[in-house]
């Protein structure tokens, strides 16, 4: 079967913010969902739930297309807004209690030892590169609330945070790689913006670079729970190594060099590589993915939205969330043949010129501004023509009451297909 897919700016659809909670009395009578308060033992996988280090609180918020966590933990309280920001700070949770581990071994006893003998000068050599608080209301898929039919760059107010360039690291070259191989063996972001993560490996990285350890001898006393859980959510794949092994400015130009393969014009290309929002991180995996989509044309389309429209972390996770899956379901089925601008929005079409909603989204209901923009997917024209199918595909969950009403309006939907922390 050939479809399209409708790329998520369309992620209104199934919004559950912009006045819905104080709609909730009238909700029930009007045939709407009323905004839930999710429970995170029945929609989490219990390694993410709890373990001897953290647990998550049972209520569980979702807003502007995000659920939001807060997580109580060794080391203080978490906010994550997100299943993918949850699955993130869990997995550095877990590294924070190794490197507290790592820090009371004697191998490390060791190594301070030696790294107070190192000469001063190193301190000419260290690189300063402060990150700023982000405050911002609107972000990820919910700025795109209303933008379907203006097409238009919807300003967030805020400060932009630097999240590349080896985040809070105040080291020379050689500790910056001792640092990524540090994360790499804890499977966790060197561009993190968990501060508190960074802070440690900032320390223990440079520990491990003045004291000539090496990051095997450093790591190798460690095991129980938080190395068993490492171990269980790390996947490490030719993109995530790819980011360990090289320097954020070795990647820069590895990313160049990979999107001019995929025929991005030069000036695109660059102008996605200096957006802050994307971390190193988040560009390699965006790219990766962008790649992935085998001979679709019109890819250059996708990336230029995302530069524009990119300006927080969460806009970031938003649009490389939503490029894994689009990529995933190109493979899987649901080829798309090119990526085109309908009314200011990219619109992936397929041969057949169906079209297929595709969503980073945590958790999707029924709403007023839901049923107002299915029927103006319902509307549109490919081609001049009536879509032949219509698929709505989602990250995470779809409730009950959305899936009925648009499998009665002949859509043909799909949940979960990146689950990622859910069950």
């Amino acid at each position: 079967m050939r479809t399209s897919l409708f790329l998520p700016l369309v992620a209104a659809v199934f919004c559950t913010a912009d006045g819905l909670l104080a709609q909730t009395a009238s909700a029930a009578a009007s045939g709407y969902e009323k905004p839930p308060v999710l429970k995170a033992s029945e929609i989490l996988q219990p390694v993410y739930l709890s373990s001897p280090f953290h647990r998550v609180r049972e209520d569980v918020i979702p807003d502007q297309g995000s659920n939001h966590f807060v997580i109580d933990s060794d080391f203080g309280l978490f906010i994550a807004h997100g299943n993918q920001m949850l699955h993130d700070r869990v997995k550095e949770i877990f590294a924070l209690v190794r490197l507290r581990e790592m820090s009371n071994t004697q191998e490390f006893a060791e190594g301070v030892k030696q790294a107070a003998m190192a000469p001063l000068q190193a301190a000419d050599h260290l690189i300063s590169d402060p990150a700023e608080t982000l405050t911002s209301t609107m972000q990820g898929v919910g700025k795109f609330l209303g933008r379907v039919g203006r097409g238009a760059k919807q300003v967030v107010t805020g400060e932009e945070r630097a999240n590349g360039q080896d985040g809070m690291l105040k080291a020379a070259a050689g500790v910056s790689s001792t640092k990524r191989q540090l994360c790499a063996e804890l499977g966790v972001s060197p561009y993190s913006t968990n501060e508190l993560l960074q802070d440690e490996l900032d320390r223990v990285a440079w520990v491990m670079f003045a004291g000539r350890m090496t990051v095997k001898a450093a790591t190798m006393p460690i095991s129980g729970a938080a190395g068993a859980a490492l171990s269980a959510l790390n996947t490490v794949d030719t993109t995530t190594q790819m980011v360990y092994d090289q320097s954020p400015s070795d990647l820069q130009a590895l990313n160049l060099s990979r999107l001019r393969n995929l025929g991005i014009s030069e000036d695109a290309a660059k102008a996605f590589l200096a957006t802050k929002a994307f971390s190193p991180w988040h560009q390699t995996h965006f790219v990766s993915s962008l790649e992935k989509m085998t001979g679709v044309k019109g890819r250059e389309i996708l990336l230029r939205d995302a530069t524009s429209m990119c300006e927080n972390e969460a806009d970031a996770v938003f649009y490389q969330q939503t490029t894994l899956l689009i990529s995933h379901a190109h493979i899987h089925g649901i080829p798309v043949d090119r990526i085109a601008l309908v009314n200011g929005m990219p619109v992936c079409i397929g041969a057949d010129g169906g079209l297929v909603v595709a969503l980073h989204w945590d958790y999707a209901m029924w709403s007023p501004r839901s049923k107002r923009f299915a029927e103006a997917v319902q509307a549109m024209r490919v081609d001049g023509a009536k879509p032949s199918s219509l698929i709505v595909v989602l990250t995470g969950v779809m409730s009950p009451g959305l899936r009925q009403e648009l499998e009665a309006r002949g859509f043909r939907v799909q949940d979960k297909l990146l689950k990622g922390p859910l069950n």
